[in-house]
C-alpha cells in the first residue's frame, strides 16, 4: 500500500475540510491530500493531477456526490471512489452504486475514514489489472452492490448492530437469511437446534463482519426463502464448511471473538470470486478447471493461465468493494498462496488456508483434489504452527464430511 497515496477530499463545507485537513494530516503524514468544494473543482483538479482515491460528501449544491462520483467513474476509472451520506440519503444515492466502491454512513470517526481509504488504495490496485475490470464490468449491478447487502450494511454502519427495529424489519423481509445464519450458528454449537434467536442476538454471537459475510453469500446464491440443513446447496454448504473449520482453529488458539469475526468472515468469503467468474464468464471457468484436472494441478494455476486472473483476486477485490476490513481482504487475496502475502507471519491467513487446506483433504472428493495442492510447509514454520497443525487437522477432520 503506497504511503504517499494521492487523495481527494470534496465537501461544500469548508469547516468540514479544514478539520479532515488538520486531523488526517497528523494520523497519515505521508499522503499526498487534496480538498474541493464542489464537484466541478474536483473534476478540474483530477483534470490535472491524478488521485488514488477520492472521497466526497453527498449533499452538494449543483452537484452532489453520486453525480461527481458517476462522472469520476466514466473519466478516471482506476481511481477509488468513496462517498459519505447520512442514513436519509439512501434512496438519493442508489443512483450512485454502480459508480461507488464504499459507502461511509456519517457521522464517522477518522479511523473510518481512514481505513476506507486504504481499502481504496488495496482496491485500485486491483483497478489497474484489465482481466479484472472486464470481470467486473460484466457484472450486474445487482452482483456489483447487491441492494439486500447494501441496505443491511448501511443500517449496521449507521444506526449500530442493536438497531432493533430496523434489523427486526429487515428480518421480516429476509427470512432466508435469518435461518441461513442460524444454520451456521448450529454448526458451531453456538445456538441450540431448536433455538432460532433474532438477528440482535445472532449479531452478538458472530460480529459484524461475520452477519455481512453472510448476506453476502446469501445474496450471490438466490435468495433462498429457507434452507433444508440436510440438503443445502453445495456452494453455500462449502462456505459454510470453511467458516466453521477456521472458526474452530482460532478458538482452539484462544484468540479474541473479535478475531475470530475476521477469520471466518474471510474463509467464508474466500469463493464468491469464483462464484461471479462463473457467473460472467462460466465456459472460461469450466476450461479452466478441467485443465486443472488433466494436468493435475492447482486452480490458481490454470485460472491464471487461461483467464488471466485467479478466483482470490476477484474474491479480495470485491470484499475490498464491499467495505470489509482490511486483514479480511488480504486473508481472502492470499488463501491459496499464504507465502506470496505480504504479512509473512499472519497466524489468521495461516487459518484461513489450514480451513481450505482441511475442507479439500475431508471433502468427497478429497482424493482427486487433495493430491493437487502441496501443503504450506514454509508459511507454516514461519508462523510457528508445525506442533500446532496435527491438532487443528483433528479438529477439522469430522466438520468436512458433509461437503460434496
Amino acid at each position: 500500500m503506497p504511503e504517499s497515496a494521492s487523495i481527494i477530499f470534496v465537501d461544500d463545507d469548508p469547516h468540514v475540510l479544514s478539520g479532515l485537513r488538520r486531523r488526517i494530516v497528523s494520523k497519515r503524514p505521508n499522503w499526498k491530500l487534496r480538498f474541493c468544494t464542489s464537484g466541478a473543482e474536483a473534476l478540474v483538479n483530477l483534470d490535472q493531477h491524478s488521485a488514488d482515491v477520492i472521497v466526497s460528501d453527498m449533499r452538494m449544491p449543483e452537484m452532489d456526490g453520486a453525480e461527481l462520483l458517476r462522472s469520476v467513474a466514466r473519466k478516471y476509472p482506476d481511481t477509488a471512489r468513496i462517498l459519505l451520506s447520512g442514513y436519509a440519503d439512501e434512496q438519493a444515492i442508489q443512483t450512485g452504486l454502480a459508480a461507488t466502491h464504499h459507502f461511509l454512513m456519517k457521522p464517522c470517526s477518522d479511523q473510518e475514514v481512514i481505513h476506507a481509504i486504504e481499502r481504496g488504495l488495496i482496491l485500485r490496485n486491483y483497478l489497474r489489472d484489465p482481466q479484472l475490470i472486464n470481470i467486473l464490468y460484466r457484472m450486474p449491478a445487482e452482483l456489483v452492490w447487491p441492494p439486500v447487502f447494501y441496505r443491511l450494511h448501511a443500517i449496521l454502519q449507521y444506526k449500530g448492530p442493536h438497531s432493533q427495529n430496523e434489523l427486526q424489519e429487515f428480518s421480516f423481509e429476509n427470512p432466508g437469511f435469518i435461518m441461513l445464519v442460524c444454520e451456521m450458528a448450529r454448526r458451531e454449537k453456538l445456538i441450540l437446534p431448536t433455538e432460532g434467536p433474532d438477528l440482535v442476538t445472532l449479531i452478538d454471537l458472530f460480529g459484524l463482519e461475520t452477519i455481512k459475510a453472510l448476506c453476502v453469500i446469501w445474496t450471490l446464491h438466490g435468495q433462498q426463502t429457507r434452507f433444508d440443513p440436510d440438503n443445502i446447496d453445495q456452494p453455500i454448504d462449502r462456505c459454510l464448511i470453511l467458516g466453521n473449520m477456521a472458526a474452530g482453529i482460532a478458538k482452539l488458539e484462544g484468540m479474541p471473538s473479535e478475531t475470530i469475526d475476521l477469520i471466518r468472515a474471510a474463509a467464508l468469503l474466500c469463493h464468491i470470486g469464483l462464484n461471479v467468474m462463473e457467473h460472467v464468464i462460466p465456459d472460461q471457468v469450466a476450461l479452466s478447471r478441467k485443465q486443472a484436472d488433466d494436468d493435475q494441478c492447482d486452480i490458481i494455476s490454470t485460472e491464471i493461465g487461461e483467464i488471466g486472473v485467479s478466483h482470490p483476486a476477484v474474491s479480495a477485490c470485491l470484499a475490498a468493494l464491499w467495505g470489509f476490513k482490511h486483514e479480511i481482504v488480504e486473508n481472502i487475496a492470499f488463501h491459496h498462496r499464504p507465502e506470496a502475502a505480504p504479512t509473512r507471519d499472519s497466524l489468521s491467513l495461516l487459518i484461513v488456508y489450514a480451513a481450505q487446506h482441511f475442507a479439500r483433504k475431508f471433502g468427497n472428493d478429497r482424493h482427486t483434489r487433495a493430491a493437487k495442492y502441496d501443503r504450506a510447509s514454509g508459511f507454516i514454520a514461519h508462523c510457528d504452527a508445525q506442533q500446532k497443525w496435527a491438532n487443528w487437522e483433528r479438529h477439522c477432520a469430522p466438520l468436512g464430511d458433509n461437503q460434496a
